[in-house]
């Protein structure tokens, strides 16, 4: 008998779902990053919305805001390669 933790990871795969089960969570985990990493009232006007190509997409509710994310770009990638412990993004794109 297999146990859970060995059975859902293949299952996972099997579905076809392990692409969108890794973009929710770079989602989930940008927002976790952009709260530890800016003011929490800057990190308030950050939504990170959805991961298309390796490419995670943040809506900043200005530009002032959106060039903050581009000054940090590299030091929230590192952030989330280290938390998801693997690089599933290769850049940022952010508008406003």
């Amino acid at each position: 008998m297999e146990t859970i933790k060995h059975l859902l990871p293949r299952s996972v795969q099997h579905a076809g779902i392990a692409a969108s089960i890794d973009a929710a969570r770079v989602v989930t985990t940008a927002t976790r990053v952009l709260e530890d990493i800016f003011d929490p009232a800057i990190a308030a006007r950050m939504r990170p919305l959805y991961l298309k190509n390796r490419t995670l997409t943040i809506n900043c509710d200005s530009t002032t805001i959106a060039q903050e994310l581009k000054l940090r770009e590299t030091e929230i990638l590192t952030k989330l390669e280290d938390r998801l412990g693997a690089k599933l993004i290769d850049r940022i794109r952010y508008f406003s």
